[in-house]
């Protein structure tokens, strides 16, 4: 009869010990289970910021789309600017390769995310840790290749701008031809119409900038009236409220010691009239 209690007790003391075993296995695995979701959820979030930047990238390589396609029209068919659009062209080529490096490594890691999903119902806790730690692995990579993809756009982008700003200042130079192209066949007309003989290009472009010359000397010029107006008048009006409301007695101190006592009694004589009140009419007679 003892015995089987003795048996009884080590039975249930080993059934304890096991399901408490049972228990902080489970405990791990919930935890571990928490730990992943968390990773998911920041491998999620990954992904979500790969889609957004390679949106933002196609938004970019649209615009510039449209810039080329309008500096080309602009330009005609000038080979620097085929040059400088093919240019650009392999640029876009290039940000439209990488773009889709990031579309297939996105697609990948959301591969990867769901299978290490159904892989980890059906793996114990230690192959749990090892897929953990590759996960953290392979979101160390993505955001590698994501600031490595993010440096290479900026560069093209600032590439693209300086080609861009090349391309503007061959338009430019095409413009100032077609109006000195326009000048001349005015000139020919006008000869062609009255006989008489048409200026030389160089008089033409040396007045014009005569003209250019002189009407940016005297915008200048007045500019710095306006300026030079405005620095006095606002110079007076602070030396009148000066002497008016904080130093009244300013002049009558330092008069006395710049002007002699001719030049004061002449000026006093010259201005005593304008500060006197002019009370006779009201008072008495």
């Amino acid at each position: 009869m003892m015995e089987e209690v003795r048996k009884g007790s080590l039975d249930y003391v080993s059934r304890t010990k096991e399901i408490l075993r049972l228990e902080q296995a489970k405990q791990t695995l919930e935890n571990l289970n928490s730990d992943l979701e968390k990773d998911m959820q920041n491998l999620d979030e990954a992904n979500q910021s790969l889609l957004v930047q390679i949106r933002e990238k196609e938004l970019k390589i649209q615009s510039l789309e449209k810039e080329i396609t309008k500096s080309i029209d602009l330009a005609g068919e000038r080979d620097e600017i085929n040059r400088t659009a093919s240019e650009r062209e392999d640029a876009l080529k290039d940000l439209e390769l990488e773009t889709t490096k990031l579309e297939k490594s996105n697609e990948i890691l959301a591969k990867s995310v769901n299978e290490l999903r159904i892989k980890l119902s059906r793996k114990p806790p230690q192959k749990i840790e090892v897929e953990k730690e590759s996960l953290k692995q392979m979101l160390d990579e993505s955001k590698e290749k994501l600031q490595k993809a993010t440096a290479f756009c900026a560069e093209q982008e600032k590439e693209l701008a300086k080609k861009y700003q090349e391309i503007l200042r061959l338009m430019e130079e095409d413009r100032e031809i077609l109006l000195l192209e326009t000048e001349v066949n005015k000139a020919q007309s006008l000869y062609n119409q009255t006989g008489k003989p048409p200026l030389i290009l160089a008089e033409v472009m040396e007045e014009k900038l005569f003209k250019e010359w002189q009407r940016h000397l005297w915008f200048s010029i007045s500019l710095l009236i306006f300026l030079m107006i405005l620095f006095l008048t606002r110079v007076l009006s602070f030396g009148f409220l000066y002497l008016h409301f904080i130093n009244p007695d300013f002049l009558l101190n330092n008069l006395p010691k710049i002007m002699d006592r001719n030049t004061l009694w002449r000026l006093r004589g010259f201005l005593l009239p304008s500060l006197n009140l002019r009370v006779e009419d009201f008072l008495p007679h």
